[in-house]
Protein backbone atom coordinates (compact mmCIF):
# COMPACT_ATOMS: atom_id res chain seq x y z
CA UNK A 1 0.00 0.00 0.00
CA UNK A 2 1.15 3.49 -0.66
CA UNK A 3 0.56 6.47 1.52
CA UNK A 4 0.86 10.35 0.86
CA UNK A 5 0.97 12.63 3.34
CA UNK A 6 -0.84 16.29 3.44
CA UNK A 7 0.32 19.27 5.47
CA UNK A 8 -1.33 22.33 5.56
CA UNK A 9 2.02 24.07 7.84
CA UNK A 10 1.65 27.60 9.94
CA UNK A 11 3.49 28.23 12.82
CA UNK A 12 0.43 28.18 15.24
CA UNK A 13 -1.05 24.87 13.89
CA UNK A 14 -0.07 22.48 11.37
CA UNK A 15 -2.79 20.19 9.45
CA UNK A 16 -1.96 16.76 8.79
CA UNK A 17 -3.50 14.18 6.70
CA UNK A 18 -2.30 10.67 5.81
CA UNK A 19 -4.12 8.87 3.06
CA UNK A 20 -3.88 5.74 1.14
CA UNK A 21 -3.59 4.98 -2.59
CA UNK A 22 -7.30 5.16 -2.69
CA UNK A 23 -7.43 8.43 -1.22
CA UNK A 24 -8.67 6.61 2.32
CA UNK A 25 -7.89 9.15 5.40
CA UNK A 26 -5.24 7.08 7.80
CA UNK A 27 -4.99 10.30 10.25
CA UNK A 28 -6.68 13.49 10.47
CA UNK A 29 -5.42 15.63 12.61
CA UNK A 30 -3.60 18.95 13.30
CA UNK A 31 -0.20 19.57 15.67
CA UNK A 32 -0.62 22.60 17.94
CA UNK A 33 2.42 24.60 17.81
CA UNK A 34 1.53 26.97 20.99
CA UNK A 35 2.48 26.30 23.65
CA UNK A 36 4.35 28.95 25.59
CA UNK A 37 7.48 26.56 25.73
CA UNK A 38 7.89 26.64 22.34
CA UNK A 39 9.73 30.32 22.23
CA UNK A 40 11.23 30.65 18.78
CA UNK A 41 10.54 29.19 15.46
CA UNK A 42 13.43 26.25 15.92
CA UNK A 43 11.26 25.21 19.28
CA UNK A 44 8.47 24.98 17.10
CA UNK A 45 9.94 22.90 13.79
CA UNK A 46 11.38 20.23 16.73
CA UNK A 47 8.16 19.97 18.03
CA UNK A 48 6.44 20.25 15.12
CA UNK A 49 8.13 16.99 13.26
CA UNK A 50 7.75 15.09 16.49
CA UNK A 51 4.29 15.03 16.10
CA UNK A 52 4.13 14.62 12.53
CA UNK A 53 6.26 11.63 13.19
CA UNK A 54 4.13 10.53 15.77
CA UNK A 55 0.98 10.63 13.36
CA UNK A 56 2.90 9.21 10.68
CA UNK A 57 3.91 6.16 12.35
CA UNK A 58 5.34 3.22 10.46
CA UNK A 59 3.55 4.19 7.46
CA UNK A 60 6.32 4.51 4.35
CA UNK A 61 5.45 8.19 2.81
CA UNK A 62 5.78 7.75 -0.77
CA UNK A 63 5.02 11.21 -1.70
CA UNK A 64 4.38 14.42 0.77
CA UNK A 65 1.75 17.63 -0.56
CA UNK A 66 2.65 20.63 1.05
CA UNK A 67 0.38 24.00 0.29
CA UNK A 68 2.07 26.15 -1.38
CA UNK A 69 3.51 29.73 0.29
CA UNK A 70 1.43 32.26 -0.11
CA UNK A 71 3.09 35.06 -2.99
CA UNK A 72 0.92 38.02 -2.60
CA UNK A 73 -0.48 40.25 0.16
CA UNK A 74 -4.64 39.44 0.82
CA UNK A 75 -5.69 43.16 1.76
CA UNK A 76 -5.78 42.52 5.83
CA UNK A 77 -4.62 39.64 5.99
CA UNK A 78 -1.09 39.60 6.34
CA UNK A 79 2.50 41.58 6.54
CA UNK A 80 5.49 41.12 4.36
CA UNK A 81 6.87 40.09 8.25
CA UNK A 82 4.05 37.34 8.28
CA UNK A 83 4.50 36.28 4.71
CA UNK A 84 8.21 35.54 5.31
CA UNK A 85 7.97 33.97 9.07
CA UNK A 86 5.25 31.69 7.35
CA UNK A 87 7.74 30.61 4.12
CA UNK A 88 10.45 29.76 6.29
CA UNK A 89 8.84 27.38 8.77
CA UNK A 90 7.06 26.12 5.59
CA UNK A 91 10.79 25.50 4.10
CA UNK A 92 11.58 23.89 7.54
CA UNK A 93 8.88 21.45 7.93
CA UNK A 94 9.11 20.56 4.37
CA UNK A 95 12.67 19.60 4.69
CA UNK A 96 12.47 17.45 8.37
CA UNK A 97 9.53 15.85 6.67
CA UNK A 98 11.69 15.52 3.28
CA UNK A 99 14.80 13.87 6.08
CA UNK A 100 11.99 12.12 8.73
CA UNK A 101 10.04 10.25 5.48
CA UNK A 102 12.61 10.35 2.83
CA UNK A 103 9.86 11.01 0.28
CA UNK A 104 9.57 13.59 -2.12
CA UNK A 105 7.82 17.28 -0.76
CA UNK A 106 5.32 18.55 -3.46
CA UNK A 107 4.15 21.93 -3.16
CA UNK A 108 0.58 22.55 -4.14
CA UNK A 109 -1.24 25.81 -5.32
CA UNK A 110 -4.58 25.23 -3.07
CA UNK A 111 -6.89 26.80 -5.26
CA UNK A 112 -5.95 24.29 -8.05
CA UNK A 113 -6.60 21.41 -5.48
CA UNK A 114 -9.88 22.73 -4.13
CA UNK A 115 -10.78 22.85 -7.67
CA UNK A 116 -9.30 19.25 -7.65
CA UNK A 117 -11.53 18.10 -5.49
CA UNK A 118 -14.82 20.10 -7.14
CA UNK A 119 -14.77 23.04 -4.45
CA UNK A 120 -16.47 26.04 -6.32
CA UNK A 121 -16.30 29.44 -4.00
CA UNK A 122 -19.43 31.15 -4.89
CA UNK A 123 -18.68 35.06 -3.75
CA UNK A 124 -22.51 34.99 -2.84
CA UNK A 125 -21.53 33.07 0.65
CA UNK A 126 -19.50 35.68 2.44
CA UNK A 127 -18.16 33.31 4.89
CA UNK A 128 -13.76 33.11 5.06
CA UNK A 129 -12.87 30.54 2.03
CA UNK A 130 -11.41 28.41 5.08
CA UNK A 131 -15.24 27.76 6.77
CA UNK A 132 -16.59 26.97 3.16
CA UNK A 133 -14.09 24.75 2.33
CA UNK A 134 -14.48 22.81 5.58
CA UNK A 135 -18.41 22.68 5.45
CA UNK A 136 -18.10 21.62 2.11
CA UNK A 137 -15.47 18.53 2.89
CA UNK A 138 -17.24 17.77 6.20
CA UNK A 139 -20.63 17.36 4.12
CA UNK A 140 -18.47 15.07 1.35
CA UNK A 141 -17.13 12.84 4.55
CA UNK A 142 -19.02 13.03 7.67
CA UNK A 143 -17.31 9.75 8.91
CA UNK A 144 -14.03 11.21 8.79
CA UNK A 145 -12.63 11.35 12.27
CA UNK A 146 -13.32 15.38 13.24
CA UNK A 147 -12.32 16.21 16.55
CA UNK A 148 -15.16 17.90 18.39
CA UNK A 149 -15.83 19.02 21.89
CA UNK A 150 -18.84 20.59 23.49
CA UNK A 151 -19.25 24.51 23.30
CA UNK A 152 -18.64 26.35 26.98
CA UNK A 153 -19.63 29.81 25.78
CA UNK A 154 -20.73 31.86 22.58
CA UNK A 155 -23.53 31.40 20.02
CA UNK A 156 -23.18 27.44 19.97
CA UNK A 157 -23.06 27.44 24.23
CA UNK A 158 -24.15 23.86 25.43
CA UNK A 159 -23.59 22.10 21.61
CA UNK A 160 -21.29 20.12 19.77
CA UNK A 161 -18.98 21.64 17.42
CA UNK A 162 -16.03 21.03 15.69
CA UNK A 163 -12.58 22.31 16.74
CA UNK A 164 -10.77 25.03 15.54
CA UNK A 165 -7.95 22.63 14.33
CA UNK A 166 -9.69 20.39 12.31
CA UNK A 167 -9.90 23.27 9.50
CA UNK A 168 -6.31 22.91 9.46
CA UNK A 169 -6.66 19.64 9.36
CA UNK A 170 -9.10 19.69 6.52
CA UNK A 171 -7.00 22.05 4.52
CA UNK A 172 -4.43 19.13 4.63
CA UNK A 173 -6.85 16.77 3.58
CA UNK A 174 -7.45 19.36 0.42
CA UNK A 175 -3.87 19.45 0.09
CA UNK A 176 -3.02 15.69 -0.06
CA UNK A 177 -6.30 14.51 -2.00
CA UNK A 178 -6.01 17.55 -4.09
CA UNK A 179 -2.18 17.12 -5.02
CA UNK A 180 -2.48 13.96 -5.84
CA UNK A 181 -5.26 14.20 -7.84
CA UNK A 182 -3.24 16.96 -9.62
CA UNK A 183 0.04 15.96 -9.97
CA UNK A 184 -0.41 11.93 -9.86
CA UNK A 185 2.13 9.53 -8.26
CA UNK A 186 4.10 9.24 -11.35
CA UNK A 187 5.97 12.26 -11.26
Amino acid sequence: MQYFLGLDISTSCTGICLIDENEQVIVLDAVKLTSTTLSSMWDKADSGIEEIKKLVGDNKIERIYVEANAKMFSTGFSSADTLLTLSKFNGIISYLCHKQFNAQVIDVNVASARKAIGFKNTKVDKRPVKEKVFDYVTSLHPEFPWKKHTAKTGKNQGQEVHNTEMNDACDAWVVVVGGKRLIGINK
